[in-house]
Formats: structure tokens, C-alpha cells, sequence
């Protein structure tokens, strides 16, 4: 319990930093799915507020959200190491410093081809969550 309660802060600095996009484009999105014509329809036909909402607001609303999520994969682990930096956290970004220190060319590529997996299994799982909001991307 004491390790984790020494993360909130660097936690927190890392959020606030993606928390404002994040919640702008949610808003924007769900504003302008809000005026479509298929929510205005399913509200016709006499679903209840809440299943306009998760079915087709916010169902539809959540794929830039999405995309955005997986372009910001990269920046989220080059912003983790300034925050390991900062908070003097061992992490991956803290082994990079100190090989780039050392001039151990072994360790610093191993770690950039571990980031490059990382980000390909993410943007994977968000090619997947795709078939999930958005029936239309399924495979047949």
C-alpha cells in the first residue's frame, strides 16, 4: 500500500496532462452525435433516455475517442519517462537514461523494441474495440 500511495501524485501529473483533450473530445463528439438523425429516431420510436445514451450516443461518439487513444500511446510512453525523470521513479524511462549514460546500445534498443511492441499490441486491441462500437467494422 505505501508503494502505491507514493504514485498519486506522478499518476495524477500524467492524467491531467491527457484529461482536458480527452474530455473536450468526448463532449464535441457526443454534441454532435446528439443531433443526428438515428437518436432523434430511436427517441421517436420511445427508448428511454439512458439506452439512447450507451446504444447510440456514446456507442458512436467513442471511435475518434478511440483513434485518438492509440495515436497517444507513443507520446503517453515518452511523457512517462519526463515523469520518472521528475518523481525519481525506476521504470523504463529512468534505464534508458542511465544506458544512454553508459553508452549501452543493447539495453537502449531492447527497450525501444519493447516500446514498439507495446505500441503495436495496443493499436491491435483498439483495431479490435473498434468491432466492438461500431457494428460496421465487423468481419462478415
Amino acid at each position: 500500500m505505501n508503494w502505491a500511495y507514493h504514485l498519486i501524485l506522478p499518476w495524477c501529473t500524467f492524467m491531467i496532462l491527457y484529461a482536458a483533450l480527452y474530455v473536450r473530445l468526448i463532449r464535441a463528439n457526443v454534441m454532435e452525435t446528439v443531433s443526428e438523425d438515428y437518436v432523434r429516431t430511436a427517441r421517436a420510436k420511445g427508448a428511454s433516455e439512458r439506452r439512447v445514451m450507451v446504444q447510440h450516443v456514446l456507442r458512436n461518439s467513442m471511435l475518434p475517442v478511440v483513434t485518438i487513444l492509440g495515436m497517444d500511446l507513443g507520446l503517453a510512453l515518452g511523457g512517462a519517462i519526463f515523469t520518472e525523470g521528475i518523481f525519481n521513479l525506476p521504470g523504463l524511462g529512468h534505464e534508458v537514461i542511465l544506458a544512454y549514460g553508459r553508452a549501452d546500445l543493447p539495453l537502449i534498443t531492447g527497450i525501444v523494441v519493447f516500446s514498439t511492441i507495446a505500441v503495436i499490441v495496443f493499436n491491435l486491441l483498439i483495431d479490435i474495440t473498434y468491432g466492438f462500437l461500431d457494428p460496421r467494422i465487423r468481419p462478415t
